[in-house]
């Protein structure tokens, strides 16, 4: 590069030429010599010296100090935005966007992002999917700084501060659980269980004493490390801190711990557990599989209980009403009043009656041709009974009696119900029954018995019988017989 004498040379030259105003003066020697010495010193500019200076394009090269880039920054790419910084073939967008960008407002995007010590956020939105693996525990919880082992089996743990007034919130005899994912691709991760001894707060520091490897879940315990995230899952003396709750991806489960003094629970620590049931004493002998989730809880208040089966119907609570009401409306559905599915069941005529219906017709009473209800405890069978209205024993040439019959269901009479009557006769003799059953066959609901009606032998056997079979609508047949005895 040409020095300062030079460089003066020259401008005091190229100031005469310009402030020249005799005519003629500025002749062809006097330009074309300035110009030959400008491109002499030119000549013996030091490449090296220059690059002190100013940035070159075609080799690497950095900056000394700050470069304020007026219209914006393209890096591997080109731009698409008037101003800010690009890396790579930018395109904006949440779901389809390539390559990064930082905007003259400070707005980022980015492909992905690791932060090695922590990240701060005044708002944090995510997407409306958010997958968390592992264990979340709601508690006191803490990242290790640094570890000093100050004797066998204890050491000096020194806390990260989130923040600069940060302070750790672990209290002595906390017992507290630490865990370190390797990041290895075999996926391997330590766990570390220990008690809090003493708590120094103005350096953030704790004290703790690992517990041996047979009173840990595992059997193997590691010691606390850097980087390890740790939490208090209870405490050996304070009852106020022996509680925290946690979501398990790993156990598929939310769970409430309380009365926690050791690293290893006992049945008695469970006190809300939503997700797979933990294989408890207290579960045995019930119906439990293993693979569904439950709802486990030492208490429960609850205003509205919906029961359903397995494919999703509701499961009516039958409610029982006492004697039928005529002027009562009974249901089998969603009660408003108190919240639940429920099925009314009602007392009439010995027998108990639930409600089918949605809505059963008031004053329509329950009977067993009454689809609305359906009869499911008491004397529920239909009974059969043949009348004869002069009794069963007769005279030779006295048998003048008319018959009938009640039909009941319970204790309802419903021999109205009767859609046919057959009447047959009895006698032994098969010839002669069986012309008197045709000659019969269209009897009503009664039938008038005269000495006519006894077999030729009634004489000699003094017994013969007659059958009423009465047939129902719906299908049901009923049958009993009467003898008659001389």
């Amino acid at each position: 590069m040409a020095n300062q004498q030079t460089i003066d040379e020259l401008a005091s030259l190229a100031v005469q030429v310009r402030d020249e105003t005799r005519i003629g003066a500025n002749t062809a020697q006097r330009v074309g010599g300035l110009l030959l010495r400008i491109v002499r010193a030119l000549e013996v500019s030091d490449v090296e010296q220059l690059s002190q200076y100013f940035l070159r394009k075609d080799v690497a090269d950095m900056a000394q100090g700050i470069i304020t880039f007026a219209q914006g920054l393209v890096a591997n790419g080109t731009i698409t935005a008037a101003q800010g910084a690009t890396f790579g073939r930018f395109i904006e967008s949440i779901t389809e966007g390539k390559g990064a960008a930082i905007d003259a407002q400070g707005h980022a995007e980015v492909e992905s992002l690791k932060v090695r010590s922590y990240a701060m956020f005044m708002e944090l939105i995510i997407n409306r999917l958010n997958a968390v693996e592992g264990d979340t525990v709601f508690t006191d919880s803490g990242t290790i700084e640094s570890v000093s082992e100050i004797e066998p089996g204890t050491y000096l743990l020194t806390m990260r501060k989130r923040w600069d007034y940060d302070f750790t919130s672990f209290q002595d005899n906390d017992v507290v659980f630490g865990s370190l994912n390797s990041l290895l691709a075999d996926g391997s991760y330590r766990t570390s269980w220990f008690r809090v001894n003493s708590v120094n707060r103005s350096a953030n520091q704790l004290t703790v004493s690992l517990y041996p490897d047979d009173e840990v879940p595992a059997g193997v315990n590691f010691p606390p490390e850097v980087s390890m995230n740790i939490s208090r899952r209870g405490n050996q003396t304070n009852d106020e801190r022996q509680s925290c709750w946690y979501i398990s991806s790993y156990e598929g489960v939310i769970m409430y711990l309380e009365g926690v003094t050791k690293p290893i629970l006992d049945e008695s620590n469970y006190y809300l557990s939503i997700g797979r049931p933990k294989h408890l004493t207290l579960f045995n002998g019930l119906p439990i599989n293993y693979s569904h989730p439950y709802i486990f809880a030492r208490g429960a208040i609850i205003q509205d209980l919906l029961r359903i089966d397995f494919e999703g119907n509701p499961t009516y609570e039958v409610i029982d009403l006492g004697l039928w009401d005529a002027t009562a409306q009974y249901i089998r559905g969603y009660d408003a009043a108190s919240h639940k599915y429920v099925q009314h069941q009602v007392w009439w005529k010995s027998c108990c009656w639930r409600c089918m219906s949605a809505a059963a017709t008031i004053g329509l009473a329950p009977r067993w041709n009454n689809t609305q209800w359906v009869c499911i405890v008491g004397d529920s069978n239909f009974t059969l009974t043949i009348t004869s209205t002069k009794g069963r024993f007769f005279r030779y040439g006295q048998e003048y009696t008319t018959l009938g019959f009640i039909l009941k269901h319970g204790e309802m009479d419903i021999s109205v119900d009767a859609s046919q009557v057959e009447w047959t006769r009895e006698s032994g003799l098969t010839a002669e029954d069986l012309l008197w059953n045709t000659e019969h066959a269209s009897a009503s609901t009664t039938l008038d018995i005269t000495p006519r009606d006894m077999p030729s032998n009634w004489y000699d056997t003094k017994q013969v019988a007659f059958r009423c079979t009465v047939f129902l609508r719906d299908g049901e047949t009923y049958s009993e017989t009467l003898t008659f005895n001389m």
